[in-house]
């Protein structure tokens, strides 16, 4: 199952990519602007991916959990034009959602919702159709986490609330003036990100079909051939901050349980280029303060569980190198890292060389950056869930 969530990651990627190499082939002639809203109704049934003994079959009812079903009532605009970056991404969409899902086991799981906002992007539009992705994160609450008393199998979701990630590609059909409606294929992903064990975390495919209500009617597009995008070079400098959960000995045996918390600091230094209207590259370092870096955790004869920490502080910095990949979507960016470690300390639960970053990163006019990152292991694995705040300096050609 590892293989497949990491393909369906790079798919989505490559997917990025491919959008920012072809997004200047429509023309849409006609021209109205205003505000375009509209609402709309989306139904997805599908599968849960098997990535842990629990979704396999280790739960109360001895069966796997690999079915769900979810709905979601959806408000959202329709750009009109007035900006730049509409006619770059060809007239995108975007706005909230409520969502709620259903796993057919409510006694271990119970029935959660998500709040998200989501935001569409085409590939190609005609007057009758279109061909898209879209992109959603939130926040997940309503969960039934682990308990190690009344809820002892349970460890994919150990926090009430966790976040909510989903992609899909889409076709739209135009039914009418104020009518569409969309069928597509999507992956979905909840986790906590490793700031509440355990943590393994949830993972779906599924087809859906939407029916949305256009309130203005159709809206016409013309879209503006854009100039020739002018490269310019970014110097930033970034903090981030976080905290994990790790849970020592195994649910299975009589050991008793031993969940700690560990801090997480880390700065950043980048170079990138951003070459196109959409694209962005680069590369830097990291150097680390983890906690977690070289702990000792054993069992007393009694079974009572004991962490050891070590002496030095230096013990407990690590250092990397990374490359990066931006979407660039106005001030908002998708953003992707692969990293390596360059220096950390030997230890009985120390991570593989290669480390990945995953998040989204909000650029405000006076230079000031501020993310969210999944910071991870083996592309599956969260490691820390990084809040960040930076600053750039950019340098025209």
């Amino acid at each position: 199952m590892t293989k497949i969530k990491m393909r369906i990651i790079l798919c989505f990627l490559l997917l990025f990519v491919f959008s920012g190499v072809n997004g200047q082939t429509d023309t849409i002639v006609g021209a109205k602007k205003g505000k375009n809203r509209f609402i709309s109704t989306r139904y997805n049934i599908g599968r849960v991916l098997q990535t842990n003994d629990f979704l396999m079959g280790t739960n109360m009812s001895e069966k796997p959990i690999d079915e769900f079903h979810a709905w979601s009532l959806r408000y959202g605009v329709q750009t009109d034009g007035s900006k730049d970056w509409h006619h770059i991404f060809n007239f995108p969409y975007y706005g909230v959602g409520l969502y709620t899902a259903d796993f057919f086991d409510g006694d271990e799981l119970g029935y959660p919702n998500a709040i998200y906002g989501f935001l569409g992007l085409p590939f190609k539009r005609t007057n009758k159709w279109l061909f898209g992705y879209e992109l959603g994160f939130g926040l997940t609450y309503n969960w039934k986490p682990y308990n190690e008393e009344h809820n002892p199998f349970n460890i994919a979701i150990g926090s009430h609330r966790t976040v909510y990630i989903d992609a899909n590609i889409f076709y739209k059909y135009h039914l009418g003036t104020n009518w569409d409606i969309k069928g597509g294929f999507g992956f979905s992903h909840f986790s906590n990100g490793a700031m509440k064990a355990p943590n393994k975390g949830m993972n779906l495919l599924s087809p859906f079909v939407e029916l949305s209500y256009n309130f203005n009617g159709r809206p016409h597009f013309q879209r503006k051939r854009m100039p020739n995008y002018e490269p310019h070079h970014e110097w930033t400098a970034q903090v981030a901050v976080g905290l994990k959960s790790e849970q020592f000995g195994e649910i299975e045996t009589d050991l008793e349980l031993d969940e700690q918390k560990f801090k997480h600091i880390n700065l950043s230094l980048a170079y990138l280029k951003q070459y196109s209207w959409r694209n962005k590259y680069g590369f830097g370092i990291d150097l680390g303060f983890d906690e977690y870096s070289g702990i000792n955790n054993y069992y007393d004869h009694h079974g009572k569980p004991h962490t050891d920490k070590r002496d030095k502080l230096a013990d407990q910095f690590v250092l990397g190198t990374f490359a990066t990949y931006e979407f660039a979507i106005e001030r908002l960016s998708v953003v992707s890292y692969l990293g390596a470690y360059l220096w950390q300390i030997e230890y009985d639960r120390k991570p593989p060389m290669l480390y990945q970053r995953f998040g989204l990163k909000y650029h405000f006019k006076n230079n000031l950056f501020m993310a969210l990152y999944v910071k991870a292991h083996k592309f599956t694995k969260a490691d820390v869930l990084e809040w960040s705040i930076g600053y750039r300096l950019i340098r025209k050609n």
